[in-house]
């Protein structure tokens, strides 16, 4: 699988490090809309996602936690690679397989986490250049370094997924998306 980007701090690669393994989602809809799940409680803008439970594949932790965060059946249309992110910061290694993905019929109703919902956490629907302006352009506000630096990972993250679908959508990765 192509390795898209590595997100790391000099200092990361030690033995304490945790390591967790994820999947990150672009979904768009039948008029190529991406799905961006807002924080309201932080005031932030962040893709899909979420981790790999026990005995799933990342595509069937994909298509749950596409279900779960945005209330939308969905398939999987591309598969754009692994982005991997390392922090001694926040001490952990996050590998995330990353994937676009299509809404198959109606969009429904978000089935989150009750920190997701003490979080205010919503999903809101942007074209995909608006959805990569919003989340470049967020501030990162946190109450110390580790939320911070959590945040500009995750958003670095975003702005990659996001720049690697426009590519794919424009035709310049070899792929015919089915949309």
């Amino acid at each position: 699988m192509n390795l898209l980007k590595r997100i790391t701090y000099k200092e990361t690669f030690d033995a304490d490090v945790k390591q967790y393994q994820s999947v990150r989602v672009v979904l768009l809809d039948d008029k190529n809309l991406v799905a961006v799940l807002y924080v309201g409680k932080v005031k932030f803008y962040t893709l899909p996602g979420g981790g790999i439970e026990k005995g799933e594949t990342p595509e069937q932790a994909a298509i749950r936690e596409t279900l779960e965060e945005t209330g939308c059946e969905s398939e999987i249309i591309h598969t754009l690679g692994i982005i991997e992110e390392n922090s001694k910061t926040c001490d952990w290694n996050g590998i995330n397989t990353c994937f676009v993905m299509k809404t198959k019929g109606i969009k429904g109703v978000q089935n989150l986490t009750e920190i997701e919902l003490d979080e205010e956490t919503e999903v809101r629907w942007y074209d995909l250049h608006e959805a990569l302006k919003i989340i470049t352009n967020q501030k990162i506000s946190a109450r110390n370094e580790r939320e911070e630096g959590i945040g500009k990972i995750i958003q670095e993250r975003d702005i990659a997924l996001l720049n690697e679908t426009i590519k794919i959508l424009n035709g310049k990765r070899g792929f015919t998306p089915l949309i």
